[in-house]
């Protein structure tokens, strides 16, 4: 049965509405083996509700029994990111690419209580991943890599040290229930 549609305009610059399915959102947020999330864990909600990365943001949390954190702002600043996870205890965030290297950057010392990073959407910069991984001892970093219409991720890779000495930062293997 349909969940909801996303309108985007994917590889091609064309926009589509692309149909969402419960057993797509059941797929990513149950068992998809690349967070272990639970009830003592918050998921901030930054992304745009009409972005793909919401439907983890918001249903990862609430199929897992834990916390959706939001805000408070539209459209959080990178400020407002680092104060969240800081005051209102977040414990898995999901960032682009970008902003990933942006919050690197400028607010590497913020993301300090996390327990899941999630970052993809486009290529990682392994110089970014060398920095957050080194910094970050206690976070799990995750590169996720997936089309709208796979619901959000298709793949994921789970970052080991071993990484830190590649050119680029692997994508993974499909997450569970994929095919």
């Amino acid at each position: 049965a349909a969940s909801h549609v996303f309108y985007t305009r994917g590889s091609t610059g064309t926009p589509k509405g692309v149909l969402v399915r419960h057993r797509g959102i059941s797929r990513l947020a149950l068992g998809g083996g690349f967070l272990n999330f639970g009830p003592e864990d918050s998921f901030l909600q930054s992304a745009p509700i009409s972005f793909d990365a919401a439907t983890l943001e918001i249903w990862m949390p609430l199929l897992n029994g834990g916390r959706v954190v939001l805000t408070g702002e539209s459209g959080p600043s990178l400020p407002a990111i680092a104060r969240a996870i800081r005051e209102q205890g977040v414990t898995c965030l999901w960032l682009t690419a970008g902003l990933f290297q942006t919050m690197v950057d400028e607010h590497l010392a913020d993301l300090k209580g996390l327990r899941y990073l999630l970052a993809g959407g486009d290529v990682l910069s392994p110089a970014h991943v060398r920095r957050a991984f080194e910094a970050l001892p206690g976070t799990t970093l995750v590169n996720g890599y997936g089309p709208t219409e796979n619901t959000t991720f298709t793949c994921c890779h789970t970052i080991t040290r071993a990484d830190l000495e590649r050119t680029s930062i692997p994508i993974g293997r499909p997450v569970g229930n994929t095919t």
